[in-house]
């Protein structure tokens, strides 16, 4: 099996763990109608890093421009959210940020000549 294989296998089996998680379910409850309140981020934030733990550990050392909050950004799109949901977890309460964001990382992507990782986050899900 193809290393890259192998980490789009892992990054699928650390989304199946964080939509067992707390903040998923709050995601889940929440987020189509309003945005997560400022401890209800930092319950998805910790989560996420427990959840998602190879994948993070893999964008920062391909691409350590990104930052927290664009990793977050990263897992939350892994996990096949929508943009308004992953809006409103972010504490957005409309798409352009989401559109703006989703460029920057691409660009930060392209630059650290790991596009491999965004197509495996952005256009393909578990």
């Amino acid at each position: 099996m193809e290393l890259n294989e192998l980490m789009f296998d892992m990054f699928n089996l650390e989304c199946k763990l964080f939509i067992k998680m707390d903040s998923y379910r709050l995601i889940e409850q929440k987020c189509s109608k309003k945005c997560l309140t400022s401890d209800e981020r930092k319950l998805l934030h910790s989560e996420i890093h427990d959840s998602f733990e190879r994948l993070i550990k893999t964008i920062k050392e391909v691409c350590p421009s990104l930052t927290d909050e664009d990793i977050t950004f990263c897992c939350l799109e892994k996990s096949g959210l929508g943009n308004l949901i992953i809006g409103h977890c972010m504490g957005d309460v409309n798409n352009q940020p989401v559109n703006q964001r989703k460029y920057r990382i691409k660009k930060k992507m392209k630059e650290a000549d790991c596009e491999f990782l965004y197509d495996m986050i952005f256009n393909s899900h578990s």
